[in-house]
């Protein structure tokens, strides 16, 4: 089992293997009717679990390199400009000239929540052993690597296996976590959601009790640092050393996609400048409030100055399970 590395005297690089998508938006302004066209708004954007933690990961100054596959039409290539403006490193990406570019689609209700999505995601097939290779051979020890589960199970077992740095992963979807079981064991972050982690454990986390036994499972199936998000309820932290309840203040929603993302690109940063898994645990749920509250992604505002100075006001508490 491969542990976070000091980089007190290395800069270390995150690789990130995943999706880059073009987001597609709409917010309806009244209740949701099904079957009936609703009045809203519409937004495109870009997005992608893989490049969503890529993009915090640079906002918050680490060095990124983004694994990915784009399309030549006319969105993937303006996405990879975008990405790489953003301060990613996309040398090691995959262009493919006979797919459309990814699409996600969200649709959100009044209450700015999200009740539908869909994704076409095939031209992620299109990183095969090959690309794999050519981007693991200029890993570090040193290096982290960020696996989402839009990969396919082959490929993330495969490079899960020639992973020779610290491991995370973001499971995306209930239906997708199940991707990631043949690799718990090697993975050294792994954050689910509430929904992700029944699916895996088959436990719903309803009291304190309920909690330690989902972190328990994750922790015996050999993941280091387990991280469950529980939506309003707060976040599970679970290590060999310490399992915590972290809840904070009710947050003012503006748009709930991306919170997640945020969370896990903003821990993995802190923990590559040596904070505490608590530390880095509190750092990111501040992180996520400001995304989802002020759409700071979006704005490209999110800043490790902006974290620091509004973490007091998160009004965050732990409670020792």
């Amino acid at each position: 089992m491969i542990s976070l590395p000091d980089t007190r005297y290395f800069m270390s690089k995150i690789c990130v293997f995943g999706g880059a998508n073009v987001d597609i938006c709409g917010s309806s302004i009244k209740p949701l009717r099904n079957y009936d066209s609703n009045p809203g708004t519409i937004e495109i954007r870009f997005g992608g679990v893989g490049r969503n933690i890529a993009q915090i990961c640079a906002m918050l100054k680490q060095r990124v390199q983004l694994v990915t596959c784009f399309s030549d039409d006319s969105y993937g290539r303006e996405l990879k400009r975008d990405c790489e403006a953003l301060g990613m490193d996309c040398s090691k990406a995959v262009i493919v000239k006979d797919l459309p570019s990814s699409i996600y689609i969200a649709i959100l209700d009044d209450n700015r929540d999200m009740k539908i999505a869909m994704s076409d995601m095939r031209i992620l097939r299109n990183l095969d052993q090959t690309a794999i290779d050519e981007a693991l051979k200029d890993i570090h020890p040193d290096d982290m690597i960020i696996l989402d589960a839009n990969l396919s199970e082959e490929t993330l077992t495969y490079i899960a296996s020639h992973a020779l740095c610290a491991t995370a992963a973001d499971p995306v979807s209930a239906n997708k976590a199940k991707r990631l079981e043949p690799i718990l064991k090697q993975l050294t972050v792994f954050k689910p959601n509430q929904y992700e982690a029944q699916e895996l454990t088959g436990i719903w986390i309803k009291d304190d009790q309920t909690a330690v036994d989902s972190l328990n499972w994750f922790l015996d199936h050999g993941v280091q640092e387990i991280i469950i998000s529980m939506a309003d309820r707060g976040i599970l932290l679970g290590t060999k050393d310490q399992k915590v309840w972290l809840t904070h203040r009710t947050i003012k929603l503006d748009n709930a996609t991306g919170g997640g993302d945020t969370f896990m690109g903003a821990y993995l940063a802190q923990r590559l400048e040596q904070a505490s898994p608590l530390q880095a645990a509190e750092y990111a749920a501040a992180a996520a409030v400001i995304t989802i509250e002020d759409n700071a992604v979006q704005r490209r505002s999110l800043t490790d100055e902006t974290i620091r100075s509004r973490i007091g006001e998160m009004k965050i508490k732990e409670r020792v399970l």
